[in-house]
């Protein structure tokens, strides 16, 4: 009887010990990995034209969901999921896991790069203004803005251009910040602010669809520089949890592909995009992160 007893002890921690490894072999698997297993990604978008939004019949488009697309489509993944958050809330839910990918449009700044790691830049922007229709203030510079004393501008929460306002001088009691860019744009038409400033192709979009024919882009407008002279240009990435690498460097991988076929231009010109707003190929999130 002991003898069996104790082949049944030894059975049992086997199958435990079994049960143990394939346990530790399921937590070990990365994100990415799951993801082709499964062949879908989970994408956090802010409903907003023309990056990523839901259609009336829950339909998900934009630009940065089309490149995307194009991205995964050749690693094995060809379903992607939508998680709607407003913008302010990426960094948390990338963070939290509730999405596997920003897809909202993000740009990459130093900043964020503390919190979330991104792929290489797939757009190269840069942000402007819109007024009034005639531009009776005759804005067009943020330091005109800075100057008057007055004028008030707004933005988005937690959106990067924000950082462009005080360094062209514009004091914080000037700043309105809005948690929709929708809610900028109205807030422009009523009156509660001067100008909005936001990314051209945002921009463009907002005024075509809420401009009502009574806002306009502030032409000529003078790009904002760095502390080098240089034109302050937003990167456009996406975005991942830290720990996430070997999903990154996946991606990277077919960004490069698509930037070097000419078929990212292609994916990006239909939603008003030129060449001038393909970037560098060989430009890098970790460049773009160090400020170089």
């Amino acid at each position: 009887m002991l003898k069996i007893a104790n082949i049944s002890h030894r059975t049992a921690a086997l199958a435990a010990a079994l049960v143990l490894a394939s346990m530790s072999s399921a937590s070990a698997e990365t994100l990415f990995e799951k993801a082709k297993a499964s062949r879908t990604a989970v994408v956090g978008i802010a409903n907003e034209k023309p990056y990523g939004y839901l259609e009336t019949d829950g339909t998900m488009k934009g630009v940065i969901i089309d490149v995307l697309r194009a991205a995964l489509k050749p690693i094995g993944i060809d379903k992607v999921e939508a998680n709607v958050s407003e913008f302010s809330a990426m960094i948390p839910g990338i963070n939290a896991r509730r999405f596997d990918i920003i897809g909202a449009g993000m740009a990459i700044r130093p900043q964020r790069c503390e919190s979330v790691a991104f792929s290489s830049p797939i757009s190269r922007l840069a942000n402007v203004v819109a007024v009034k229709a005639g531009n009776p203030h005759n804005i067009h510079s943020l330091e005109d803005i800075a100057k008057s004393g007055t004028l008030k501008i707004g933005s988005q929460i937690g959106s990067s251009q924000l950082a462009d306002l005080p360094k062209a001088g514009i004091p914080e009691d000037r700043v309105v910040s809005f948690a929709l860019d929708t809610e900028a744009i109205a807030g422009l038409k009523a009156g509660r602010v001067d100008a909005i400033y936001f990314p051209s192709l945002q921009l463009s979009d907002l005024i075509q669809n809420f401009g009502d024919g009574v806002v306009e882009r502030a032409e000529p407008f003078q790009v904002a520089k760095d502390d080098k002279g240089n034109p302050l240009y937003v990167f456009q990435a996406f975005g991942f949890n830290k720990e996430d690498s070997d999903f990154v460097n996946a991606l990277n991988v077919e960004i490069r592909k698509l930037n070097e076929s000419g078929e990212l231009l292609k994916i990006l010109e239909p939603y008003g995009f030129t060449k001038e707003d393909v970037p560098d190929p060989n430009l890098t999130a970790a460049q773009l992160c160090s400020g170089s």
